[in-house]
């Protein structure tokens, strides 16, 4: 099995390892990977003004964006641990702000009951049959957002909104073609909120659609639409026309600890003999790696999935930023390879992940020990068909 050094630099395991298997050459997001910076970012978080400033676009210095996303979406930092950091602020500013943080827990939520059926249609089936195609290299606002996206490796709320609604509202793009290139690219890509964050604006999870139009960007990037060469000329001049939406239903199995794993750790009669981490849980603070802080620990980045992914090489530099981390404080060992075959008749600990991937692998192979996972709200046993029913049932996890 291949195993990766990681005392070599971060260009030459790209080079040796992924380059056939990412989307583009070597290069760097505006993240660094690892939990110090996850902790710096966290320190240096100042959410003052943010109800008023979140929504802000261009200028990139009016935003109030925390940045701090990719290293929640890899456990670097846990939804309650920010939740907590944020206590002191300003009322009007630390609602708005958890709201996000809840959000973050809904998708979660929701992906961990639909799973992969969230590739199609939830709720609603919602018409893409624009009467009129834009041309997107025309439009300053779409192009200036594909291209802080592919240099950056992030979009903030805004832009990923205008940008999904535009591709599912007046392209003949496919939707889960262009939420796929956005999910290349993203530091913080993920299936869950990414994913549902399409859903929301298609209006395939509450019926309402969230039509993009030249008032947005008027509104929250002045300067775009001026240097536009289309603003005497704008396409997106008005709202998308409605599309045909109609009902749905979705099977859903509410078996709690199916979906959302153990409620307190499960052990056998084998004790580990390392314990397994992936790109969900890779924070100090995983339950697994936090318990047994004696053991070895092995990551696997799956061959055939970045196959089929095609990632950007940023994504893969901040994982590899992380594992570094990692490396530096524990003896770690970590493979290209199938999880499966470098799992196979192994004892090893992990902490339960509510996603696909890792239920099917540890069904297959289970864990000698697995640890709950974090949460900031309790699991449920409901279908949430909205953010808003969703959080009218749920309660801060204890």
């Amino acid at each position: 099995m291949p195993e990766i050094n990681l005392k070599s630099s971060n260009e030459e395991i790209v080079n040796t390892f992924f380059k056939d298997i990412t989307c583009d050459d070597y290069q760097e997001s505006i993240f660094k990977g690892g939990q110090s910076f996850a902790d710096q970012a966290l320190n240096n978080l100042d959410i003052n003004g943010y109800a008023k400033k979140r929504n802000n676009v261009y200028p990139t210095e009016k935003r109030g964006s925390s940045y701090l996303s990719p290293y929640i979406r890899h456990g670097l930092l846990s939804l309650k641990e920010v939740w907590k950091h944020v206590d002191s602020f300003e009322y009007q500013d630390k609602t708005k702000f958890r709201d996000e943080l809840l959000w973050q827990e809904f998708s979660r939520h929701l992906y961990a009951i639909v799973g992969s059926q969230n590739k199609e249609f939830l709720n609603f089936y919602v018409q893409n049959d624009p009467n009129e195609v834009v041309e997107n290299d025309k439009m300053n606002c779409i192009s200036t957002v594909e291209q802080e996206l592919e240099s950056t490796g992030y979009m903030v709320n805004q832009t990923r909104m205008w940008y999904s609604s535009h591709q599912m509202f007046r392209t003949n793009q496919y939707w889960l073609e262009s939420e796929n290139y956005m999910y290349k690219h993203l530091v913080d890509g993920s299936r869950f909120a990414n994913r549902l964050g399409w859903h929301w604006v298609m209006g395939s999870q509450t019926g309402k659609i969230y039509g993009f139009s030249k008032f947005q960007v008027n509104k929250r990037a002045p300067k775009i639409c001026k240097e536009c060469e289309l603003i005497n000329n704008c396409p997106i001049e008005n709202w998308p026309e409605i599309m045909s939406i109609s009902s749905k239903d979705i099977k859903v199995d509410l078996d709690i600890e199916k979906n959302f794993g153990p409620k307190t750790v499960l052990t056998s009669d084998q004790k580990p003999d390392f314990v397994w981490i992936n790109g969900e849980s890779l924070g100090d603070e995983d339950p697994a790696l936090n318990n047994l802080s004696d053991l070895p620990v092995v990551f696997i980045f799956d061959i055939k999935l970045l196959k089929n992914l095609d990632l950007s090489t940023k994504r893969i530099i901040f994982l590899l930023d992380t594992l570094k981390e990692i490396n530096e404080k524990r003896e770690l060992k970590v493979y290209l390879d199938n999880p499966l075959d470098v799992l196979s008749g192994k004892n090893y600990a992990s902490t339960f992940a509510p996603v696909p991937k890792y239920k099917r692998i540890t069904q297959q192979i289970k864990p000698s020990m697995e640890f709950p996972a974090n949460r900031l709200v309790a699991p449920i046993d409901f279908y949430p068909r909205s953010f808003s029913a969703w959080r009218k049932k749920t309660k801060l996890a204890q």
